[in-house]
């Protein structure tokens, strides 16, 4: 009675936590967008000059990254490996990132609104590139083996990656109540025109030059 107690206590612990955090990684190439140049023109008294101009601006309040997955379905003690199952990102599965080490509840996975994600960032939600302005699309992800609908969301460049924003509550007060989430797709194409595993958008500290630390969690199908 007791083997078999622990026993479905063991299988409903691992079917729990599918998602697990990302235990290695590896950085590429970083960037920010720079001005190409400054305008200029050359006048003269009594010169009205008709000047149309242009340029971009670079968001204080959304970052991206891209790259691809790999990994093992493993039966395994810690220390050596009993048994493996291969994976690829053609298996399924997702990748997911939350602004904060602990305290996301994935348990309690449901949809969030791009209102909520102002709210917590800080966001004026009149800004151009708001959450209210930019996950604009009804998305959803299965993680964990719970299924969201119609939550915030929105495609990135190439189009073969939508950011899914997902909360643990129904009233999401911190950081660490929303994750990030994308479907991966082997071989999908991304903004720069090369193809990858997985690309996702996240929100950050608008404040000039502050940092925000993501932290990843993968959930290999």
């Amino acid at each position: 009675m007791y083997k078999k107690l622990l026993l479905t206590l063991l299988l409903a612990v691992g079917l729990l936590f599918a998602i697990q955090p990302a235990e290695s990684w590896t950085l590429g190439t970083t960037g920010k967008y720079t001005q190409a140049g400054q305008a200029n023109v050359t006048t003269e008294g009594g010169n009205v000059t008709n000047l149309n101009l242009s340029g971009n601006v670079s968001t204080e309040k959304w970052a991206g990254f891209w790259g691809n997955v790999s990994g093992l379905i493993v039966l395994s003690p810690g220390t050596g490996m009993f048994y493996t199952w291969p994976w690829t990102p053609a298996n399924g599965g997702e990748v997911c990132a939350i602004a904060a080490a602990s305290g996301f509840d994935w348990t309690g996975l449901q949809n969030v609104t791009a209102a909520a994600i102002d709210t917590v960032w800080n966001f004026f939600s009149g800004d151009t590139d708001s959450a209210t302005n930019t996950l604009t699309q009804s998305c959803a992800v299965t993680v964990a083996g719970t299924s969201v609908t119609g939550s915030a969301g929105n495609m990135t460049g190439g189009n073969a990656f939508q950011t899914c924003a997902v909360a643990d509550q129904a009233n999401p007060a911190a950081k660490n109540d929303i994750a990030f989430c994308v479907n991966m797709t082997q071989g999908g194409s991304l903004f720069n025109g090369q193809t990858g595993d997985y690309q996702l958008m996240v929100a950050t500290n608008e404040t000039l030059n502050s940092f925000e630390t993501y932290y990843f969690w993968i959930e290999l199908d």
